[in-house]
């Protein structure tokens, strides 16, 4: 169910003969002399607009508007919408969801200029604008002996995060990002701005939190920041295992599943290893607290007798770049990308399923070398996250226990339907498995196609969808995991 707008209704009768409007004349006039429009056919567009990081079911744009203040940014929601354009909004640029595909001839909204960082030690107040990514807000709140929940990927947009709920391997002690939200600065569906908080607008506020991207342009957030634990120093580990000793590890993740320290985070990845053609297993470990601590809790995977290892103290800034052995994730950061990816929620681990995803692996890999798919699996803590009451914010799944991740890529656009094929079988799987009665996943990571009963949870989609008739009833924010309003929650 994607928004059709008269905009892509024209654009779709009539890109043979009729020229499409002027959008310099259409949008210059009203921006501040900071702003820019680029042209999709203009020659330096690529290196001047905002990049997604994958390809996969991509928008199209027939140009970029950069805005440079909020005001830029109202004016251009009013033309738009006044107009018939569709608009996408652009901060990381990590959103994954197919839906994104359903805008055809629009124009991007890059919020690229809004990409400040102040920190305020007086009061622990962090403010980041709307493009904002983790790395910039590393060293103005360091240097104070203040932590800030980062994810696994540094380049990633901190806004984007909060406005799914904002995971990371910190929120065991720290919560999720929306929990540390104070407010946020809106240009909602009439170009009006607003501030959503607990005492202004709180029916947007807590929209925001958790199904943010239906409701408006968050043009600045404001956080509380945490000090840090144990001096801002994480032990971080790393383990390399061959795949046949699968069973042994995914018994220790299910060993887990109901007695996991709050300080301690799995980031594991397997995939086929090019040069020996065999499957391996690296599993990270993020434990804050000194390396004597951590040993009990990493004692079972040393007695794994992994392939390699480390354990050392880093500086809580380090964790990512020293994770994994040090080794370059250059996914991660990278731009137009062709990544195939599914996503599921879980609350308990099955080693059997797992396992035997791993044998499944394998084969496809093994069949398709030109196709490099990584099984993720993201063990994170929630005892923190559960200390907030389900009913605070429109995020559904504080329950979860575990992020698992598919992702394939490849340049051979010919091979998604294949791809696809493999991906939803692996999925279906490890949906039965999960150990939630439905499908259920954390909407950033969402394919875009499980339904918002997954992605919101059915009890929450009556007054969302009150709430989205209240501030989008044109539905002007309906290319990313759309809210229904009315009562269905069926499949997209």
């Amino acid at each position: 169910m994607f928004f059709k707008s008269a905009w892509q209704r024209f654009v779709a009768t009539t890109a043979a003969a009729a020229s499409v409007p002027d959008i310099n004349e259409l949008f210059g006039p009203y921006l501040s002399p900071g702003a820019s429009i680029y042209l999709a056919s203009d020659a330096n567009y690529t290196a001047e607009v905002a990049q997604r990081w994958s390809d996969y079911a991509a928008p199209s744009y027939i140009a970029t508007i950069k805005p440079a203040i909020v005001d830029d940014v109202q004016n251009i929601v009013k033309i738009a919408s006044s107009s018939g354009i569709p608009f996408l909004v652009t901060g990381g640029g990590h959103g994954v969801s197919i839906q994104m595909e359903g805008l055809q001839g629009g124009i991007q909204i890059d919020l690229g200029n809004f990409n400040t960082v102040k920190f305020n030690k007086t009061n622990s107040l962090l403010t980041v604008g709307g493009s904002a990514k983790f790395s910039q807000l590393i060293d103005p709140i360091y240097e104070f002996g203040y932590q800030f929940p980062i994810g696994t990927a540094s380049c990633v947009g901190v806004v984007g995060a909060t406005l799914g709920a904002g995971v990371s391997a910190n929120q065991g002690y720290m919560g999720l990002l929306i929990d540390l939200l104070e407010e946020a600065q809106v240009v909602t569906s009439t170009g009006d701005v607003v501030t959503a908080s607990r005492s202004e607008n709180p029916d947007l506020f807590w929209a925001l939190r958790g199904a943010g991207a239906n409701f408006g342009i968050v043009t600045s957030a404001t956080y509380t920041v945490p000090k840090t634990t144990n001096d801002g120093n994480i032990t971080n580990a790393s383990y390399l295992y061959l795949g046949s000793q699968r069973e042994e590890v995914y018994e220790y993740l299910a060993s887990l599943d109901d007695n996991m320290s709050p300080f301690l985070a799995l980031n594991i990845a397997s995939v086929v290893e090019p040069s020996s053609g065999q499957v391996v297993i690296i599993v990270n470990a993020n434990f804050a607290g000194p390396v004597s601590v951590a040993k009990k809790f990493l004692a079972p995977l040393e007695a794994l007798s992994p392939l390699r290892s480390e354990v050392f103290s880093v500086a809580w800034p380090d964790v990512i770049s020293t994770s994994y052995f040090g080794i370059e994730d250059t996914r991660a950061c990278g731009r137009n990308q062709h990544v195939n990816m599914r996503s599921i929620a879980a609350r308990r681990t099955d080693p059997q399923v797992t396992s035997q995803f791993l044998t499944e692996l394998d084969r496809f890999s093994k069949a398709n070398p030109n196709i490099t798919t990584t099984f993720m699996i993201h063990r994170f803590p929630n005892q923190k996250v559960l200390q907030v009451a389900d009913q605070d914010s429109a995020y559904p799944h504080r329950d979860l226990k575990m992020h698992i991740q598919l992702e394939s890529e490849y340049d051979d656009t010919s091979k998604d339907g294949m791809v696809s094929e493999f991906l939803e079988a692996a999925r279906k799987s490890f949906t039965a498995a999960s150990g939630y009665p439905e499908p259920a996943v954390y909407v950033n990571f969402a394919h875009g196609d499980e339904g918002p009963a997954a992605w919101y949870g059915a009890r929450n989609l009556g007054r969302l969808g009150q709430l989205k008739q209240k501030w989008d009833p044109q539905g002007l924010f309906n290319f990313y995991d759309v809210v229904p309003t009315g009562s269905s929650s069926a499949e997209l």
